[in-house]
């Protein structure tokens, strides 16, 4: 069950890995229902095969640096 779920789906962070995001910004995109997602056990799963599908588009945009405000 465990390795049908494993082939299926991918977690945050391995979506981070293949997007080349940081799994903060996939979570925020799963939150905002922006890419499908569900949240077991604390955790964002998302289906493998969209992943691999936005990934051959998706690029990553760097944040605007936080400023060193005293």
């Amino acid at each position: 069950m465990a390795n049908l779920i494993e082939t299926r789906f991918v977690t945050s962070r391995e979506a981070a890995q293949l997007l080349g995001a940081k799994h903060v910004t996939v979570s925020q995109l799963c939150q905002h229902g922006k890419l499908p997602g569900v949240k077991v056990a604390n955790r964002w799963l998302i289906p493998r095969e969209v992943v691999e599908k936005l990934a051959k588009t998706y690029r990553a945009k760097p944040g605007r640096p936080r400023s060193g405000r005293p």
